[in-house]
């Protein structure tokens, strides 16, 4: 019935006749200039130019790092610090800024893709070969986005190829990995689509490991994973002004794991048997499919979309009975920019969205008949406008958003900046704004221990923004610093309410403050890349450091071109951290090697060596990450 009325208003509003610019507005503009950012701000601007610290990530980086998974290239970012539960197929957690794991946006071509129940996403889902660029926006950016962008945004692009051409992958490595992948661009200058297609496999490797007694259990095995992913990207240029476009994508896997908490009575006596009691495996199956109108005039750039997603994900075995909870969410945004002069541009959006939420396996079997969450859907309209002035050397840039969540209280955010030019290589920028995350629905409505009356978690956030380019013959360079301090209320915390039952309450606060720096240096035929990050992120009350969140990170990348190879290493180092029972997690410095070689103009053969030095390091509490490990693969361009 609410797929009936979003399709009825997305045609009846096509029909009347604007259409507007939104995050993939400018994503066929953004895949044909890098220097592009579109992320920021809801509109196609020059990255040098935006007020707000953020990192871009290219195609032609993610082939040079050769990278298995998404994580792997958010890893390297400053300001991104990342939690891997095992290998390049298990749960993986992002910390931005500092702030929880569930507090960072993730957008695929505009569409929100985090779970409503958990409110992450399951990054390692997504095919790396299948990307065309990664945008990420630091800080609070509700004021644009709404809920969820606390830490900030992350956008992923789909890749889409010119007609004509076309790319085939194939490639194997260590604990048995066999990937293959192939995309080709179809039609002609005014119609294309394009195709890719990805499947990955590996056997694994056993990352959980710890003393059993008394609520663990060791299963010696490995934990192996395998994944497909089709994607469909295209446009059509109706006229002088108007283009139609398409952005749609499936993955499906499966992915194991260890299974925690055996059953009694072994809970007690370490000489017992411990059988495995909960599932360890588990299935997935995403999409999503979007579509939208553009509009672009003298003035005028706007957009209307539709837009439908899926996450799901159903665990098993150890004999369980199969449980399977789906998110499905339904989204309508209309969104126009009028530049008003050269130096003047005003924005005013709508977003719409439905979440629904189902399961298949009874959520309290100690209550009589089905449960479920009390409630399973919700939705969530906003409103939000933003202005962009140049006066001279000055930048001034604002914008306020209004959330109408059902069953909550609304929220408003704001962000302001003031920026000045010095000249045309340094940029200065002080940036204040807020945001907030919703409670999930297992937080609200989990049967017997849900609270509806918890209220969305909120950030203050107060930065400073340093930019510098340089570029001449042979000599380029791009630096930016960034120091920020942050005040996170209402964080959702377990304990016990008034009756002495234990549920979800808005308890915790926490303080925020750090630095980031990074700087990209090439020099001839050289690359490099420097990225350093120190947060500081405590319980207000309590001081304690809050939990898998180090301090100081630093990634250093380094990139070398002669004739037909190009050489690439990455030196990492993780600060020690805290994790549950405060327990300290050590530091560690891992080394990445990998070439490519251009074998013909067709033909390129690529190979990466992780961990050369097989380091033993945790990330997460008893998680062992693999050590020495390398693939290979030959991919042929057309």
């Amino acid at each position: 019935m609410n797929k009936t009325i979003i399709a009825t208003t997305l045609i009846s509003v096509g029909i009347s006749a604007t259409f507007c610019q939104n995050a993939y507005a400018a994503n066929v503009e953004a895949h044909a200039d890098e220097h592009m950012l579109v992320t920021a701000n809801r509109s196609q601007q020059e990255q040098f130019l935006a007020l707000s610290a953020n990192s871009v990530i290219t195609s032609e980086q993610i082939k040079t790092m050769q990278v298995g998974n998404i994580s792997e290239l958010l890893d390297t970012v400053a300001g991104i610090s990342v939690v891997q539960q095992g290998g390049a197929g298990q749960s993986t957690s992002i910390f931005m800024r500092g702030t929880n794991s569930n507090h960072t946006l993730i957008l695929v071509d505009g569409v929100r893709i985090n779970s409503a129940t958990l409110g992450t996403t399951n990054l390692t889902a997504i095919s790396p070969s299948q990307i065309e660029r990664i945008e990420i926006v630091k800080g609070p950016r509700a004021a644009l986005w709404g809920s969820d962008a606390i830490g900030g945004v992350i956008q992923i692009f789909t890749k889409q190829l010119h007609t004509g051409e076309g790319t085939v992958t194939i490639g194997a490595g260590s604990n048995g990995l066999l990937q293959a992948d192939a995309a080709i661009g179809l039609g002609n200058d005014k119609h294309n689509l394009t195709i890719a297609v990805s499947t990955e496999s590996s056997d694994g490797f056993n990352a959980y490991t710890t003393d059993p007694f008394p609520y663990d259990i060791n299963e010696d095995d490995d934990d192996g994973y395998d994944r497909f992913s089709v994607s469909a990207v295209g446009s059509s240029q109706l006229t002088n002004t108007v283009s139609l476009h398409l952005v749609s994508r499936y993955e499906s896997g499966n992915s194991e794991f260890d299974a925690s908490y055996p059953d009694s009575p072994c809970w007690f006596d370490d000489t017992l048997a411990c059988p495995a009691f909960y599932a360890n495996e588990q299935d997935h199956e995403n999409y999503s499919v979007k579509l939208a109108s553009r509009y672009q005039g003298d003035n005028l750039f706007s957009e209307l979309s539709l837009a439908t997603s899926q996450d799901e994900g159903e665990s098993f075995g150890n004999e369980t009975t199969p449980s399977k909870i789906t998110t499905e969410r339904d989204q309508v945004s209309f969104i126009n920019q009028y530049q008003f002069t050269k130096s003047t541009s005003f924005s005013l959006g709508l977003d719409y969205y439905i979440e629904e939420i189902s399961n298949s396996e009874d959520l309290d079997v100690w209550a009589p008949g089905f449960q479920t969450w009390d409630e399973v859907e919700r939705e969530v309209s906003a409103v939000f406008i933003q202005a962009q002035h140049q006066l001279g050397k000055v930048l001034l840039e604002g914008a306020a958003r209004h959330d109408d969540i059902e069953n909550l209280d609304a929220e408003t955010t704001y962000n302001a900046s003031i920026g000045y030019q010095l000249n045309d290589n340094w940029l200065v920028s002080v940036t204040r704004g807020t945001g907030f995350k919703a409670p999930t629905f297992n937080d609200l409505y989990w049967p017997g221990s849900g609270n509806p009356d918890l209220q969305p978690e909120k950030i203050t956030n107060n930065e400073i923004l340093i930019r510098h380019q340089f570029s001449s013959t042979n000599l380029s360079a791009k630096i930016e610093f960034s120091a920020f301090d942050s005040e996170v209320e209402n964080l959702i915390a377990w304990a016990p309410n008034e009756f002495g039952l234990w549920q979800p309450a808005n308890i915790n606060s926490a303080e925020i403050s750090g630095a980031e720096a990074s700087l990209m240096l090439n020099i001839g035929h050289l690359t490099n890349q420097l990225n350093l990050t120190f947060v500081d992120a405590e319980d207000s009350v309590s001081g304690d450091k809050l939990l898998r969140r180090p301090e100081l990170t630093a990634t250093y990348s380094l990139a070398y071109y002669w004739q037909d190879f190009t050489f690439n290493s990455v030196v990492s180092y993780r600060d020690e951290s805290v994790d549950a029972g405060d327990v300290k997690l050590d530091s560690y410095v891992l080394v990445d090697f990998g070439v490519n070689y251009q074998a013909t103009s067709n033909i390129s053969v690529n190979a990466k060596v992780n961990n050369i030095f097989d380091e033993e390091y945790e990330t997460s509490l008893n998680y062992f990450a693999d050590g020495t490990n390398y693939k290979a693969s030959v991919t042929y361009s057309f």
